[in-house]
């Protein structure tokens, strides 16, 4: 077993600190995330306060949607003899390679978040992350359950292509086929962020569709949708706005009245998660290689307790 310390590390290094940090005695583990937003950001901030409390090296790497150049840095942490790699997928395109070069390298790959399409992952690899299909229906449900069953409605989806974007906007359009005086009356892709919600929110106005409830993918583009119907002039207290992740931006705007449903993803679950599958890989343990964090339900009436 080893007795990791602490050295948290980030940005391009020289080759030779590669090396140098490759022979240190604490376990390395290289992080690899797909972008900074505020869910990805508590998210990486878990594994961070997790691997602190382990005494584990952390290297991180911020690809910024560029899945080629997450790829480059997948490939140099290896290069580097890290212990084991955690890694939030951008999409699904480097997933084979990646496993390959976990396999012929013998570092411990762990997923987190996004889901591989790779079912089931094997042995030197996993996943820590939450089921998509849970959280939209449960913010679905209580959106239908507060509007007396009856209303249109309207989606923000993610990023076209994440899993998640489609999981979670399937799941919402499930529960809403569900009720005969419900109805998708439009949907459209603000890829996760609350200025792209804002503007899709003001040109849905603007065009006179007509909608009282909002389904979006997060509480990034929850939050934007409030701020375009603000904008447009529109009172809150006829449309019924929920989010998914739980995030501090999400509760505050709760606390205004202004949010009406989120579902908690667990960043802290995820991000412990991951780095307790990543030392546990690294140190041979055959156990299970898939860890579900459950959502969790939030609305004004148990906002106090998160």
């Amino acid at each position: 077993m080893f007795k990791p310390k602490l050295r948290l590390l980030a940005g391009l290094v020289l080759a030779a600190t590669w090396v140098n940090l490759a022979q240190a005695n604490a376990p390395l583990i290289g992080v690899l995330t797909s972008k900074r937003d505020n869910f990805r950001t508590l998210l990486i901030n878990n594994v961070e306060e997790r691997a602190h409390t382990l005494d584990a090296d952390l290297f991180l790497e911020n690809a910024n949607s560029d899945s080629a150049l997450q790829l480059r840095q997948y490939r140099n942490l290896i290069a580097a003899h890290v212990d084991a790699v955690i890694v939030n997928l951008i999409d699904d395109s480097n997933t084979q390679e990646m496993l390959a070069l976990a396999m012929s390298s013998k570092v411990p790959l762990v997923f987190i978040n996004y889901r591989p399409s790779v079912s089931p992952l094997p042995a030197y690899a996993g996943f820590v992350g939450s089921d998509e299909v849970e959280a939209a229906t449960m913010q679905m449900e209580e959106l239908a359950r507060r509007a007396g069953y009856k209303g249109k409605v309207a989606i923000l989806m993610g990023e076209p292509g994440h899993p998640a974007t489609k999981l979670r906007t399937e799941s919402v359009e499930k529960v809403v086929a569900k009720y005969p005086d419900m109805q998708v009356v439009v949907k459209a892709s603000a890829n996760w962020q609350r200025s792209e919600a804002t503007e899709r929110v003001l040109q849905w106005v603007d065009k006179g569709v007509a909608f009282d409830i909002v389904a979006a993918n997060n509480d990034e583009m929850a939050i934007g949708a409030i701020r375009g119907l603000e904008k447009a002039g529109k009172p809150l207290t006829k449309y019924l706005v929920g989010g998914i992740d739980g995030t501090p931006d999400g509760f505050q705007e709760m606390r205004e009245g202004k949010l009406a449903v989120s579902v908690l993803q667990d960043a802290k679950g995820q991000g412990q998660g991951a780095v307790d599958m990543a030392l546990r890989l690294a140190n041979g343990s055959t156990s299970s290689n898939l860890t579900r964090v459950p959502f969790q339900l939030i609305t004004p009436d148990n906002l106090a307790s998160f």
